[in-house]
């Protein structure tokens, strides 16, 4: 039997690392972050809690990764070329990449939303620098509803609380929207929200 090469190992480690950011997602969203411990992760990812620390230093740590990641994929749904400008199309766009992400990332929805309740994971995450993402995201967002409406923080509060108020019913009682339900949301949010910059 031959050795493994280099790039085996790489890849051996990369899906083992998957498996526990995996693992942790599903306990985080659905047990809460506090009440899920190092051992249940590696339980569920069907590794050894010794080996877990090879992966990820702490549950913190683990956190964090998978917080960077729902961030960074939310503003590569408003802002997929990464020039720091959310066109009319990107918004547009961004909805339907939105209602496409809450039905296939759940998780990852709930979890985000729990976060967000949260006071001392919210300090956590903000000493991490977590909040630089976040802070240049809204500063983008921002941007935006400035070059196209006459009042930006109320048209950002507007947009910040039918996103948010939709998305978190929807990732925890999905059953109380039809296909038909959502589509006609969308389409609201979409005249509410898109326009072009003003002149």
């Amino acid at each position: 039997m031959c050795p493994r090469t280099a790039k085996q190992f790489e890849n051996i480690r990369a899906d083992k690392r998957k498996q526990i950011i995996d693992a942790a997602l599903v306990l985080f969203a659905n047990k809460g972050y506090h009440a899920t411990s190092i051992s249940m992760i590696a339980k569920r990812a069907g590794i050894s809690k010794g080996l877990m620390y090879n992966y990820f230093e702490s549950k913190e740590a683990l956190l964090y990764v998978i917080t960077d990641e729902i961030t960074t994929n939310i503003m590569d749904m408003m802002n997929p070329d990464h020039d720091d400008e959310i066109t009319s199309l990107e918004m547009r766009d961004f909805f339907t990449l939105l209602f496409e992400s809450l039905k296939e990332q759940a998780e990852q929805w709930k979890l985000f939303y729990q976060i967000s309740m949260q006071k001392d994971v919210l300090d956590y995450l903000a000493q991490q620098n977590q909040s630089e993402k976040a802070i240049k995201s809204k500063q983008l967002i921002y941007k935006y509803f400035a070059e196209r409406f006459e009042n930006p923080e109320v048209e950002m509060v507007l947009f910040f609380s039918l996103f948010k108020g939709f998305s978190m019913q929807y990732v925890f009682e999905p059953k109380l929207f039809s296909e038909e339900i959502i589509a006609g949301f969308k389409a609201k949010l979409i005249k509410i929200i898109v326009k072009e910059k003003s002149p």
